[in-house]
C-alpha cells in the first residue's frame, strides 16, 4: 500500500494477465507483479487500485491522503484476492503497520477476506531504497 500520488521512479511493464500498463514503484513490486502474471491460478490483476474513503486514514494516524493497493487478483476460481508487496526491512515501521491494517479494513469492508502481503526473500539487496 502506498501514496496514490508517487513522486519516484516507476517502472512500466505490460504482463499478459494485467490488461493495462503496470505501473511499478519498487523492486519486490515489479518481483510481485511477475510472479503473479507466471502464477497458474491467476486469471487477472490490477496494480495500484485506489483504496477508498471507507475508512479514515485519521483512524489509523496516517495522514489524509489516497493510498492504493499494490495488486487486485482475479483468481481462476472466481475469488478475488489482495496482495500489498513489502518489504521485509520495512516490516518493524510503526507507518506501515498502520496502511496494511488500512487496506485489511477496507477490503474486509468490500467483501474480500482473502488478504496477504508479499514480502521480499530474505538476504534481498535493497540498495538505494
Amino acid at each position: 500500500m502506498r501514496k496514490q500520488v508517487q513522486k519516484e521512479r516507476c517502472t512500466k511493464i505490460m504482463l499478459s494477465k494485467c490488461k493495462s500498463v503496470c505501473h511499478l514503484y519498487d523492486k519486490v513490486q515489479l518481483a510481485a507483479a511477475r510472479m503473479l502474471d507466471a502464477e497458474p491460478s491467476v486469471c487477472s490483476f490490477v496494480c495500484n487500485v485506489p483504496v477508498g474513503v471507507d475508512v479514515p486514514a485519521d483512524d489509523l494516524n496516517l495522514p489524509s491522503e489516497t493510498y492504493t493497493t499494490d495488486f487486485v487478483i482475479q483468481c481462476d476460481d472466481g475469488h478475488t484476492a489482495v496482495r500489498e508487496a513489502v518489504f521485509r526491512a520495512h516490516l518493524n515501521r510503526p507507518s506501515l503497520a498502520e496502511k496494511l491494517e488500512l487496506s485489511r479494513r477496507y477490503w474486509q469492508g468490500q467483501g474480500v477476506s482473502d488478504w496477504g502481503i508479499i514480502i521480499d526473500a530474505e538476504g534481498a539487496d535493497h540498495a538505494g531504497k
